[in-house]
């Protein structure tokens, strides 16, 4: 239990700092706290014992793919001036700072948030077939929102506020990149959840 409450101490200094301090990536405040909120709603469903915890679902749900979507993030560390044309790398200390302070927090949420959902299906006491259908159908509502969220800025919140727009989004065009972005995303994630099996899977061999 401490370890838990020592994950979201740091999370929150985290956002507090990206805030308050940091002009380079500071969105990653706002993205990494989206990414904390399903984490929160997740692990107030498996303490809780009583039939309200049912309630927290559909809010992880709702919340869940701005987890995976902390990996399109990456694409900033393009702007840092570290890689130069030729396969030169520049010392230049604020922009390595910059990218511990966007990669550091990715790596942590997404395994951190992606983990948790065995957890979770476990918790639900799902069949070996359900989890594994469960982790694909999630996989791929994720990467529809992930697409939605960078290609049209829709984000989870909308879904609430405006139903009727997300849903026209959502049952619009289908281009071929759009699928092929959802195929790729999907593919992503069921990767993610693999090597978090096979490492949870060799942990408790030991």
């Amino acid at each position: 239990m401490k370890k838990v409450y020592l994950f979201h101490l740091s999370v929150l200094i985290y956002i507090l700092f990206m805030h308050v301090t940091q002009e380079t990536f500071s969105f990653m405040g706002l993205n990494v706290f989206l990414a904390w909120l399903p984490f929160i709603f997740a692990q107030l469903f498996l303490d809780l014992e009583n039939k309200g915890r049912w309630l927290f679902m559909p809010l992880w749900l709702l919340f869940f793919p701005n987890t995976p979507y902390l990996l399109t993030d990456l694409f900033h560390l393009a702007s840092l001036q570290i890689y130069q044309a030729g396969g030169h790398f520049l010392n230049t200390t604020s922009d390595w700072w910059a990218y511990l302070t966007l990669l550091l927090p990715v790596l942590v949420m997404v395994f951190s948030g992606m983990a948790q959902v065995f957890n979770l299906f476990s918790a639900i006491k799902l069949s070996r077939g359900q989890k594994i259908g469960s982790f694909v159908i999630l996989s791929l509502l994720s990467s529809i929102a992930i697409y939605l969220g960078r290609f049209a800025r829709i984000h989870s919140i909308e879904l609430l506020v405006h139903p009727v727009t997300v849903l026209k989004l959502l049952l619009g065009d289908w281009p071929v990149e759009k699928i092929q972005f959802v195929l790729i995303f999907s593919i992503l994630q069921l990767g993610i959840w693999g090597l978090i099996y096979f490492l949870q899977r060799g942990g408790q061999e030991e």
